[in-house]
């Protein structure tokens, strides 16, 4: 592959284009030194792909481009082309013409490269040069420089002479692309099989995982199966047997109010009766003591009679006589006396009666407060009940944590473990007015539950505590990495006045200072409104950004979401110890009201007891009064009859005395009366008795009333607690549909069914959870990444076998490259030896040369040592021959190569300087032996040379800092140089 034709403009001294036509074997270029000769050798060199500034004389790669002088201005862009003739096909380019070009513009770094005006890459232009054999290695461009490191080198140095002289350039530049391969394919290798590693090292506890997490869903999904059927059978069980009794305490509470209503109807008949009783007694009383008078009488007529009996016998004898006047005299006044007495008494009796009349009345009213009182004390015993029992529920569910999550409850159980750091529940630290509870709780829902701790790490710590424990899930609040939420301004200003607005939530609870960004980070951007409406319009005034909740619980999101509607009935946990301590509170005052009840029942009872006390009182006065009006009414009447007798007493003495028929009737009136008495007497004391019986009959009945309504009371009691206990089971069914299936009880209810009896659903239950627990904290997210991570392992093994497979492919060709190379290198040496030697003969006319590998046995870490011996001399190192016998030895080595492995291009840049005048001449004459081979591009000032060259260009500059060529004859050649050789003298003249 010849060269034709160099182009150039631009690069270094060539401000002006350039172009030079290339005919003959020899073509040499002359030109004083400084004249720009040697930057045809560098534009060669720069177009075959040279990297190195420093190669080319720069210092970095601008440094080619020219860069102006005095008359020329810098210019911006370098470009050089060279044309070779291929029709020796020594290129695999299809073209008989092949033109290779490179572009550089000044300041941007980029190379462009043509291939026969295509722009290609510098791989493809270095693969032409090297398939050549004018690479940047090889022996085509040889300055003299060159020539001595040729002999002065190592063996190792030289040996890339013969690598180039021999095409394995190439094969080591593929080599060693080759290696680069390997080794970023072992890199490759290495990192992939650490991957692989890593991931067989995640496999198998990943797999564990991914199995343990299939188990969970399984068991999961049974258990939701059975637990959601379960929950709705609760549901359905509990709401039916809190509608049941329910029902049931309307009963109880009918019967207890009619229970109630008969004991006071008793205890009001037992005091009738009582009274009723003590009247009877009184009057009988009277009738005792009325008959007594009549038996008193009747003795006393008795004896009266017997008297006048013998009264009369008397006056029948003669014997008495009696002062009618005196007599008469003495029982009128009798008669006055008992007269006015009867008066007294029947007075005294009517007041009496009138007292007794006042007091039955006060008994009555007495009655009426007892019975009023004892509905009050009944009430308020039933509300002291029905608080004592709310309280007892209360404090259960505080003390069993009823209404905690599993993870928020396991933390409080365990307080003393995290110390001052955990702060308590959001609940346990707000206190929320009652009437903004209802919009607070819509808020919050579960975050009620969340716990405030004081640093992200005591989560953190939470978080382990829990798993570790398999203690359940919890949500914590560290109060140094949370931040305070808040309205605009502006936004708060368009709704402050609105109707229906009342306030930013947290500014509607109580809380400590120290929790200010727990309830602005909560409720800070938060807005509480009157009702539904009112929130709607002020969410659409703010464009739907914020969150508004009604004081029912309305919410609209921000976004626009409305949520609302009626509300299951539940027991929240904010206010908890407000609602126990209310309760607490009202405990004394209805002990209080029952007490002051119960003193002012016994109070009145004792008032009441003293009036039936004062009445039986009255009633024995008035019996005491009216039997002694009767006393007197009977001796009025005697001393009456007597005064009669005696005023009659002359007319009976006349007729022979008094008769005793008159005496013998008032006997018969007075026991006729006896027996009335006495039967009236009998029927009073049954009546007593019978009054008895009834006031005990009713007061056994009355204690049968209060004994059932005792056990009514336990009964209702249980019932209000079992009722109590059903409703926070129903609750805690719903809330934990809600939020653990996130279902309502509806929907539930459509989709599953209890297919068994509830102690083995419930014993399924507890099972399944066991076993779920048992597996400990589980990777829901392992069965995802398992089948990436296989994914990624079956992947990164097929690229290691991939890889494996370009390894093994890449070192058989680099075996296979080696085993080109030692082959070349040993033919290359084989073949040069020869002609080496016999170039040596000529061009020291005689002696012996050869060559020979350091290490034969590797000879592709070997390097190649020179043996010469010129005619005369026995040096065994090369370096202590003279400077023009090492550039001998070397030429005499180039051309030995040149001959056994001709170059289509060898570029010699002065390597004859060092030569005598006769070494020069068999030089140049060899280069015409070796010519029809191989094209010489020899740039040279000796004459020896020029003269036998076939064409020459002189170069020069006219213009300071540019080059320009010419065609010149021999002599015009060697006047330019006698002037190079002048200029020196003239100079050295001039000092």
């Amino acid at each position: 592959m010849k060269l034709i034709k160099v182009e150039a403009h631009g690069f270094k001294s060539f401000a002006e284009p350039i172009s030079l036509k290339f005919d003959g074997g020899v073509v040499g270029i002359v030109g004083p030194n400084g004249s720009g000769k040697s930057n045809i050798n560098d534009a060669i060199k720069w177009v075959l792909g040279e990297r190195s500034a420093k190669e080319l004389r720069g210092n970095n790669m601008d440094d080619v481009i020219f860069a102006g002088s005095k008359t020329a201005q810098p210019l911006n862009k370098a470009i050089v082309t060279l044309t070779f003739d291929n029709k020796d096909g020594l290129s695999s380019i299809p073209h008989e013409t092949v033109v290779i070009s490179r572009v550089l513009e000044r300041g941007t770094g980029n190379n462009v490269y043509y291939l026969n005006g295509e722009v290609c890459r510098q791989k493809d232009i270095l693969s032409i040069a090297m398939e050549s054999g004018i690479g940047k290695s090889s022996l085509a461009i040889i300055s003299q420089g060159t020539v001595s490191d040729i002999a002065e080198a190592t063996a190792e140095e030289r040996k890339a002479i013969f690598e180039e002289a021999a095409g394995v350039s190439k094969y080591k530049f593929r080599k060693k692309e080759a290696l680069s391969k390997l080794s970023k394919t072992q890199e490759g290798l290495d990192q992939i099989r650490l991957l692989i590693a890593e991931i067989e090292r995640k496999l198998n506890p990943l797999r564990k995982q991914a199995e343990k997490a299939k188990v969970y869903i399984a068991k999961s999904e049974e258990l939701k199966s059975v637990e959601v059927g379960l929950l709705v059978d609760n549901i359905q069980h509990f709401g039916g047997k809190y509608e049941e009794l329910s029902l049931e305490l309307e009963g109880v509470a009918e019967t207890k109010s009619d229970l109630e209503k008969r004991s006071e109807e008793a205890e009001a008949k037992i005091n009738q009766n009582q009274s009723f009783k003590a009247t009877a007694e009184a009057e009988l009383k009277t009738l005792s003591i009325e008959l007594e008078s009549v038996r008193e009488r009747l003795n006393k007529l008795g004896l009266s009679l017997a008297r006048e009996n013998e009264r009369e016998r008397m006056i029948a004898e003669g014997q008495l006589k009696v002062d009618k006047d005196e007599t008469i005299k003495a029982y009128k006044k009798l008669l006055i006396s008992h007269g006015n007495r009867i008066n007294y008494l029947k007075k005294e009796i009517q007041n009496i009666e009138n007292k007794i009349k006042d007091n039955q009345n006060n008994i009555q009213t007495y009655d009426d407060e007892i019975n009023l009182i004892t509905v009050k004390f009944n009430k308020k015993k039933n509300d002291l009940f029905k608080v004592e029992t709310h309280l007892n529920i209360l404090n259960s569910q505080k003390e069993n944590n009823t209404f905690l999550f599993k993870g928020t409850k396991n933390i409080l159980e365990n307080k003393s473990y995290f110390g001052r750091s955990l702060k308590g529940t959001v609940a346990d630290l707000i206190k929320v007015p009652n009437e903004y509870l209802t919009a607070i709780e819509a808020i919050l829902a579960n975050a009620s539950q969340h716990l405030v701790v004081d640093t992200s790490e005591t989560a953190v710590k939470g978080v382990n505590f829990l798993k570790e424990n398999n203690g359940g899930r919890a949500t914590f609040i560290p109060l140094s990495v949370i931040q305070p939420k808040s309205i605009r301004d502006d936004h708060l200003l368009a709704i402050q006045g609105h109707p229906g607005f009342i306030g930013i939530a947290c500014d509607l609870i109580n809380i400590d200072p120290s929790f200010d960004v727990l309830s602005k980070f909560l409720l800070g951007n938060i807005i509480i409104a009157d009702d539904v409406q009112n929130a709607n319009k002020i969410s659409g005034i703010l464009d739907r950004r914020y969150m508004v909740v009604s004081l029912d619980g309305d919410t609209i999101r921000a976004g626009g979401v409305i949520m609302g509607g009626t509300k299951a009935s539940s027991q929240s946990m904010l206010n908890f110890d407000e609602k126990i301590k209310q309760l607490q509170d009202l405990i004394p005052g209805l002990e209080a009201d029952i007490h002051a009840n119960e003193t002012k029942l016994n109070e009145i009872q004792n008032y009441r007891h003293s009036a039936i006390e004062l009445d039986a009182q009255l009633k024995n006065q008035k019996t005491n009064l009216v039997v002694d009006e009767r006393q007197e009414q009977a001796l009025f009447d005697e001393y009456n009859i007597k005064l009669k007798s005696i005023s009659n007493q002359q007319i009976e003495l006349e007729d022979k005395g008094i008769s005793a028929q008159s005496q013998q009737a008032d006997l018969q009136v007075l026991e006729s009366r006896k027996v009335a008495l006495e039967a009236e007497f009998r029927a009073k004391s049954e009546r007593v008795d019978s009054i008895g019986y009834t006031i005990n009959s009713t007061q056994k009945m009355k204690n049968d009333y209060d004994t059932t309504l005792r056990n009514l009371l336990v009964s209702f009691a249980k019932k209000i607690a079992e009722k109590e206990k059903s409703k926070l089971l129903l609750d805690q069914s719903r809330e934990r549909l809600a939020a653990q299936y996130k279902m309502t009880f509806e929907s539930a209810a459509e989709n599953f069914k209890l297919e068994m009896n509830r102690d083995k659903a419930e014993e399924i239950v507890r099972f399944l959870r066991e076993e779920i627990d048992k597996l400990g904290s589980v990777n829901l997210e392992a069965l995802e990444t398992l089948v990436e991570e296989e994914k990624r392992y079956n992947n990164y093994v097929d690229g290691e076998k991939e890889l494996s497979e370009a390894k093994e492919t890449i070192e058989n060709a680099i075996a296979d490259m080696d085993k080109i190379i030692t082959t070349r290198l040993a033919n290359i040496i084989h073949d040069v030896n020869d002609e080496f030697n016999n170039v040596f003969n000529t061009m020291f006319g005689g002696g012996h040369a050869k060559l020979y590998f350091t290490d034969p046995k590797n000879i592709l870490d070997s390097g190649v040592e020179i043996e010469a011996q010129p005619p005369g001399k026995n040096i065994k190192n090369l370096k202590l021959f003279s400077g023009g016998e090492k550039s001998l030895i070397a030429i005499s080595l180039l051309f030995g190569i040149l001959k056994a492995r001709p170059l289509p291009l060898c570029i010699l840049d002065e390597v004859e300087a060092a030569l005598d005048e006769a070494n020069v001449v068999r030089y140049a004459e060899y280069l015409q032996k070796l010519k029809p081979k191989t094209q010489f591009l020899v740039i040279t000032h000796r004459h020896g040379t020029m003269s036998r060259v076939d064409s020459l260009f002189g170069a020069t500059m006219q213009n300071r800092g540019m080059t320009t060529f010419f065609t010149i004859e021999l002599a015009e050649a060697k006047k330019l140089v006698e002037d190079e050789q002048k200029e020196p003298q003239d100079k050295k003249s001039e000092m």
